[in-house]
């Protein structure tokens, strides 16, 4: 088992039968369970305790809020009465939002810099104040697009080695398994890679590859940063 890095199952799975027996056969190989919007917009905040039953990692509600303040805050609240462990808000929606969502939810939070398809949806310049806003706030961590590995190297050196890296975009999008976190990530968000890999591989033989790709990477580096005490919180929630 990895002590401070790993991945995280993105669970964009749109059968519920099919999104708990996926989550419970990948479960020894990853490290966190992350819910999307499609997730929760298709079986509702239930799901969450849904996939608790089966499965005893972080759950972390991938949530991309980008609202006003008073109803982000309902929202967050909301994750924090159903016993999710982190969420995930765009760090676009401002300092003010965030903050309101930093107040009420109690858990781990993660700002997106940036998307994965795109880079210049969002500039890096901009990416950069967010990672700024998230330090600003306490936050637990930013998301960092594996798909633009550059800007993952680029973004460690900003925010420093407490700051946890969560990187996306790993697998379907381009990067192969272990890259995000050979540029200094610390999780990397595997989805499609590990459940749409039927025709190749069980979602189970998908995720123990992936897992063992990144421990190779672990391996080869010289000098493995140490592990920092905000950035083993994850795995001991």
């Amino acid at each position: 088992m990895l002590s401070d890095k790993g991945i995280i199952f993105a669970a964009d799975i749109d059968d519920r039968r099919n999104l708990l027996e996926t989550i419970s056969r990948v479960d020894r190989y990853i490290d966190a369970v992350k819910l999307g919007n499609q997730v929760l917009y298709e079986f509702g905040w239930k799901i969450v305790s849904d996939v608790k039953r089966i499965c005893r990692k972080p759950i972390i509600a991938d949530l991309k809020l980008m609202d006003v303040p008073h109803i982000a805050e309902r929202i967050c609240t909301r994750a924090k009465e159903m016993d999710v462990d982190a969420i995930m808000l765009c760090g676009a929606t401002g300092l003010d939002t965030l903050g309101y969502c930093r107040a009420c939810f109690p858990g781990m939070i993660f700002i997106v810099t940036q998307f994965t398809h795109c880079q210049d949806v969002i500039p890096d310049n901009q990416a950069d104040s967010f990672a700024d806003i998230a330090l600003k706030l306490g936050c637990e961590g930013v998301q960092v697009p594996a798909t633009y590995l550059h800007r993952v190297r680029h973004i460690r050196e900003l925010v420093g080695e407490d700051a946890i890296l969560i990187s996306c975009g790993v697998g379907r999008q381009g990067p192969e398994a272990g890259s995000a976190i050979a540029a200094g990530a610390d999780f990397e968000i595997i989805g499609r890679e590990i459940y749409a890999n039927a025709e190749a591989m069980t979602a189970a033989d998908a995720a123990r590859l992936a897992r063992e790709r990144i421990l190779k990477v672990l391996a080869h580096k010289e000098n493995k940063r140490p592990v920092s005490s905000r950035r083993k919180v994850l795995l001991d929630l």
